[in-house]
């Protein structure tokens, strides 16, 4: 009784930290109680939030908070300039939508109209459709942790009169909070409420307008940039926002929680985490992680903690087995020279990482071990590019995440530590340059929200409805989030709920 009373006055004491860690701990929490079979569900969740009081005692210390009643005009505003960033991501179909999300609309809506766990019966669908996808019934398998809690709360509205509309309010409402939590955690790791913070973040990118040019020619204002290098692509923080949104939020928020720890006795277990949410960014994240544990030879030892050991044990047990379990999901990995010409992608490659993260280094080539893990956010995003997972390449795309936020943020850094005016209005110059394709992005979204209203994208409105007969976007789906033979697997035979 004493450590729970102990523990909420940690969570009392520091309310951004626990929300923060609630923030990514509850939807796994929910994932638990809904996929997992009740004998092996429930212990399981008490361990988790064992895990839970153990990680947020650590982290809730109180020690750098942002103290939000000394500047409220700038917090106020604050809060009005992301969510109107936010209005036009998208999100919950309150504005024009990118086309990834003729997946991610019927991934929430299905996760708020079937039970859980979600199956599909393919032999309802139309003829048509069965050609090509089949007729069995199959256990839907992806990574949607991020969409759990609205989905819960949409199904609880649902029974009292709640329509599609709360569902999408309560997915906007879910997403900005976790855009804020973001800001919230870069604000109390630079311990300054300054516009360079929320600046930076919006509007930082790489030169895509600079090789767009150079090997594409010209390009309008709201053209869609970040494809200029054909082989990988790293995407700005609006872009993540504006098309993959459910990965991109719970990552920044994990990573931003990582700069604050000052004690790394939780950093692994807090770092598993986000495996729930990508896989494609834990492997971005997993050096950060190894690093943070050894860097210190004497003080290793104390990281053997218990948080340490059985989250990331949880993560890979449960949600590994999970992923497993629809082993095509992957059709195409290996190293990029397997698939394109070397000759062709070393001077590509040489640009790409030129373009996108060189342009920055002579600011900060003063900073590399100065500040906190720069040089091997650096590395990473030099090498990254090497390998090459899914047809589109989504390994290069989200496992560039956590580098790119450190990236990001150690130019924050810079610029609030800078002496020098001129200095520091060169580190802004140049950031403003990369600023051209988030730019581009928020005018397509606003110009087609004028001149076209918010329209869902709708292609596919249920998985368990299929409205189209495209061959393409019918293997899409059924290869990405489609398990056959489920009941083979490791997870449906021994873990998961089976229909």
């Amino acid at each position: 009784m004493e450590k729970i009373l102990c523990w909420g006055q940690a969570l009392r004491r520091d309310k951004g930290m626990a929300l923060s860690l609630l923030y990514i701990f509850l939807p796994v929490f929910l994932f638990f109680m809904g996929w997992l079979k009740f004998l092996l569900a429930v212990p399981l969740c008490l361990l988790f939030l064992w895990l839970f009081m153990r990680v947020s005692q650590r982290l809730c210390t109180g020690g750098g908070c942002v103290r939000f009643r000394y500047e409220p005009e700038y917090w106020v505003t604050l809060c009005v300039v992301v969510f109107i960033w936010l209005l036009f991501s998208g999100i919950g179909g309150l504005s024009y939508q990118n086309s990834d999300h003729f997946v991610r609309n019927p991934i929430y809506r299905d996760l708020v109209e079937q039970p859980w766990p979600v199956f599909y019966d393919l032999s309802s669908q139309r003829p048509s459709v069965q050609a090509v996808i089949g007729s069995d019934t199959v256990a839907f398998v992806y990574y949607f942790c991020f969409w759990l809690p609205p989905a819960l709360l949409s199904k609880i509205a649902g029974l009292c009169g709640g329509g599609e509309l709360a569902a999408n309010v309560f997915l906007f409402l879910w997403a900005y909070l976790g855009v804020m939590l973001v800001l919230y955690q870069i604000h109390r790791y630079l311990k300054r409420c300054s516009w360079v913070i929320p600046g930076i973040f919006i509007f930082f990118g790489g030169y895509d307008a600079l090789g767009y040019r150079l090997l594409r020619g010209d390009f309008e204002l709201g053209a869609h940039l970040e494809w200029w290098c054909t082989y990988f692509q790293y995407s700005s923080d609006t872009t993540l926002l504006y098309w993959v949104f459910n990965q991109a939020i719970p990552a920044w928020l994990i990573v931003t929680i990582f700069l604050n720890m000052r004690r790394d006795v939780a950093a692994v277990g807090v770092c598993a985490l986000i495996f729930a949410y990508s896989p494609f960014a834990t492997f971005g994240m997993l050096p950060l992680a190894a690093y943070a544990v050894l860097r210190n030879r004497r003080e290793w030892k104390k990281a053997l903690t218990w948080e340490n050991i059985l989250l990331p044990f949880l993560m890979l047990l449960v949600f590994g087995s999970f992923y497993l379990s629809n082993p095509g999901s992957i059709p195409v990995k290996g190293w990029i020279f397997r698939y394109y010409p070397a000759g062709d992608l070393i001077g590509h490659h040489l640009l790409f990482i030129a373009l996108e993260v060189g342009i920055y280094l002579p600011f900060l080539k003063g900073h590399l071990r100065k500040y906190d893990y720069l040089w091997l956010a650096l590395a990473e995003l030099a090498l990254i590019p090497l390998y090459r997972m899914t047809p589109a390449n989504d390994f290069a795309m989200r496992a560039s995440i956590p580098g790119l936020l450190i990236l990001a943020v150690s130019l924050m850094r810079h610029i609030l530590g800078c002496r020098k005016r001129w200095a520091r209005w060169a580190v802004i110059l140049a950031v403003s340059v990369g600023a051209v394709t988030p730019i581009s992005e928020i005018c397509r979204s606003m110009t087609n929200t004028v001149l076209q209203g918010a329209r869902p994208v709708e292609t596919v409105y249920s998985f368990q409805d299929f409205a189209t007969d495209d061959r393409g976007i019918l293997q899409t789906c059924s290869r990405q989030f489609f398990a056959y033979g489920y009941e083979e697997s490791f997870f449906f035979h021994y873990m998961g709920k089976r229909k």
